[in-house]
């Protein structure tokens, strides 16, 4: 199953929380998340998925609107996971930085055996200039931060080299995760998940998804941002995002037999994602069926790899 607890962009509205996945696994009851926005752990409470399940957090990238509600779930998990459980976090460099930081000074410990894994995608390309002055300054920052120390619970492990000489590549993560860069304003990846049996992408921030077009080949079900319509698109892809257009035309390319649109502008009513799934579809022409995720919405992805939508909870 895929639970859509976040499918907004920037900053959190009454109708929509910023960017979460959960991906529940039926064969053992793991649950995934791709992303963890500041009301991921409110939304997993609502959605009846348990907490304890969660044993993976994939990170497309680091902007706030992706990560900030990652200390407070961890410091959940990590009192309240099964004994002797390990809890993975995957993201492109900078992810152990973050979580180390945040989780050593609000001192988070973890109960019970549990461990935490922290795995940095390194070398992940930036693919936009810096989109201000400020920026290229907190880019230097970055740079010459030193690194804190790892935590007392966590398995330490060697960054997964992601280079490549065109930016381009898939990159295994695990058996079951690859990993691949988008073009955006800090670096980003998108990635592919087998549920055993059918294949899930799902993207980040991204103005440019070829990069991705191997990881996306086929896939069962396509998770694409449509951050705002057609008609602001050069504003949308100078801002490192992408129109619905955009999104239904990579997934036709690539040969996605489904295509949920997400990461929807908070600035947007039910009626304006309404617009823009209108316009995915029309993009699309019939050449795949196109849905629009919403909160708490549930997609079932079937053993023959059909893609069946509930209405929110």
């Amino acid at each position: 199953d895929l639970v859509f607890l976040g499918t907004g962009s920037s900053f959190p509205a009454p109708h929509r929380h910023t960017a979460c996945l959960a991906v529940r696994f039926h064969a053992d009851g793991d649950c995934w998340l791709v992303d963890c926005g500041e009301s991921a752990q409110v939304q997993l409470v609502r959605s009846g998925l348990d907490r304890r399940r969660v044993s993976r957090i994939a990170v497309t990238h680091l902007h706030g609107d992706h990560t900030y509600g990652l200390p407070g779930l961890l410091s959940t998990v990590a009192g309240r996971a099964a004994p002797d459980s390990t809890l993975e976090v995957v993201g492109p460099s900078g992810i152990r930085q973050l979580l180390r930081t945040s989780l050593a000074l609000t001192r988070t410990d973890a109960r019970n055996g549990v461990r935490l894994r922290l795995r940095e995608l390194a070398g992940v390309p930036s693919l936009m200039p810096p989109s201000s002055p400020g920026s290229a300054e907190l880019e230097d920052l970055i740079l010459r931060a030193p690194e804190f120390p790892p935590l007392p619970y966590e398995d330490v492990t060697e960054p997964i080299q992601c280079a490549a000489p065109d930016g381009g590549g898939i990159w295994r993560v695990c058996d079951r995760l690859s990993a691949a860069p988008l073009r955006h304003r800090i670096p980003c990846v998108g990635y592919r998940i087998d549920i055993g049996g059918p294949v899930l992408a799902v993207l980040g921030d991204t103005c440019d998804s070829q990069l991705a077009e191997s990881l996306c080949r086929g896939v069962d079900c396509l998770v694409h941002e449509a951050t705002v319509g057609e008609s602001r698109r050069d504003s949308c892809v100078s801002s490192g995002h992408s129109t619905p257009a955009m999104a239904a035309e990579f997934a036709c390319r690539v040969g996605a037999k489904a295509l949920v649109l997400n990461h929807f502008s908070p600035l947007l009513d039910n009626a304006g994602v309404a617009r823009l799934l209108a316009e995915g579809r029309a993009a699309a022409a019939g050449r795949l069926p196109v849905f629009a995720a919403d909160e708490l919405r549930v997609f079932q992805l079937t053993d023959q790899g059909g893609l069946v939508c509930s209405d929110p909870h």
